[in-house]
């Protein structure tokens, strides 16, 4: 076998012509080849077609190109991380187009293994699946993916170690989208931070096999740590309800559960573990067994979660890829998740990623965690900050999932949906069945004692 060609990142980018398709791996700017997308964004390349996780940081990485305005469409999964990318999207500078996180990195995958479409039940009763062919499989419903054709003819993908063969090793939460993002295309650029001879990486360490790196370039080892962008951008006092809310939902926590927490107050909920209580917290960029914020000063700019907040691994826990992860979601071996709702209704629909003309940072990977997860609850405020319920009879806001929800908690109360309606479960201390109703908009189905 050859050895791939080494260049500078100025030299591989100049591949790059407009109107190309980039497919750039990266989750949160982590694993983010950010000496390749700097070149690129120096040299002026145009109307490019961006595959990738998210919009980046605003400014930023890939977040470069798009305030550069060199990006002409954007495949991802969410852009709510870049302010400017949902303004120019907005006003027709930016076409975006949002797929799920699952469903994003199996396409990926997909296209790099030659396969030409799954099914999958992601998306199923959302306006995700308008126009794709449904099929009925075990009972369950699918709708039909097709894989990224054609090819797209570029890959940037971020290693920690790689041979001259182009054997890679990857670290820590940067592994995410690389290795599968290395298939995915005709010519593969992997920018390393450490370059050796063959031979010098143990076949065992091998993350990714030689054979579709294509160019190496030598990293300078800058990197983006997203949360410091957060501390600067993201204020606010946390509310004696959202602690409320998070620590009933840690009740509901059994020992040796495997589970996912969105972001928001679900991310609360690790602070109020019970005692005797041991769980494993599962992250969709590729952790099992998240531990708490490290001590400042000792933030590992590859180790994060899935909010871009530097994180610690607890002994036992695991690093793997975004593939696994969402074979761990979609293939129902997270026992728990537990997820913020715009709106839920007596059904157990839920709608949290989007209010039409108004905001739609992307569906990121809640989709997968609605339909993949063994159990759903919805923790969030029981009405909006205008005083609108967001506990309804039916949603209205465009659904993340169908019937998936078996649990709400709120600030006032907790709810089951069921077949026959909303019943009420528990009401907060000091709040009567009465007030509380007044304040949902759907009826309450008072069974026994509550």
């Amino acid at each position: 076998m050859a050895k791939v060609r080494t260049m500078k990142a100025e030299e591989a980018v100049s591949l790059i012509k407009d109107g190309d398709t980039v497919v750039v791996a990266t989750f949160y700017s982590v694993g983010l080849a950010l000496d390749l997308v700097n070149a690129l964004a120096h040299q002026g390349t145009k109307n490019l077609n961006i595959i990738t996780n998210d919009a980046g940081i605003e400014g930023v990485g890939t977040g470069l190109l798009i305030k550069n305005e060199q990006i002409s469409e954007l495949t991802c999964s969410y852009v709510g991380t870049n302010a400017e990318a949902e303004r120019l999207a907005a006003i027709g500078k930016l076409k975006v187009e949002l797929i799920s996180q699952g469903t994003l990195i199996e396409k990926l995958r997909a296209t790099g293994a030659g396969i030409g479409a799954f099914f999958t039940p992601t998306g199923v009763g959302t306006i995700f699946e308008k126009g794709k062919e449904r099929r009925m499989i075990n009972k369950r419903t699918y709708i039909l993916e097709k894989a990224f054709y054609p090819k797209p003819k570029f890959a940037f993908v971020k290693a920690w170690k790689a041979d001259k063969w182009g054997n890679l090793v990857f670290r820590g939460t940067a592994r995410n989208f690389n290795p599968v993002v290395a298939t995915a295309a005709e010519v593969v650029i992997v920018e390393a931070e450490n370059i050796v001879e063959v031979g010098e990486i143990n076949p065992n360490d091998v993350m990714l096999p030689s054979g579709f790196a294509k160019i190496l370039v030598q990293s300078s080892g800058k990197k983006i740590r997203p949360w410091l962008f957060k501390e600067k951008k993201v204020g606010g006092v946390v509310d004696d309800k959202r602690i409320a809310i998070a620590k009933r939902a840690a009740q509901e926590l059994k020992d040796g559960d495997i589970v996912n927490l969105g972001i928001g107050i679900p991310t609360m909920v690790a602070n109020y573990i019970p005692s005797g209580i041991s769980v494993r917290l599962q992250a969709e960029n590729g952790i099992l067994g998240v531990g708490p914020a490290p001590a400042p000063g000792e933030e590992d700019s590859d180790i994060v979660d899935a909010g871009g907040n530097s994180v610690t691994v607890m002994p036992g826990g695991a690093f793997f890829d975004s593939a696994m992860s969402f074979v761990m979601i979609r293939g129902g071996h997270v026992d728990l998740t537990i997820l913020g709702a715009l709106e839920v209704d007596q059904h157990g629909n839920l709608a949290n990623w989007t209010i039409p003309s108004k905001r739609m940072p992307g569906v990121g990977g809640g989709m997968e965690l609605a339909v993949g997860a063994k159990r759903v609850i919805v923790v969030t405020e029981h009405t909006t900050n205008k005083g609108q319920p967001k506990i309804v009879e039916r949603c209205f806001l465009p659904l993340t999932a169908k019937g998936v929800v078996d649990l709400i908690i709120t600030e006032l109360a907790v709810m089951e949906p069921t077949d026959k309606g909303l019943v009420l479960k528990e009401l907060a201390p000091g709040k009567t069945l009465e007030e509380v109703q007044a304040l949902t908009g759907a009826k309450l189905i008072v069974e026994g004692d509550i």
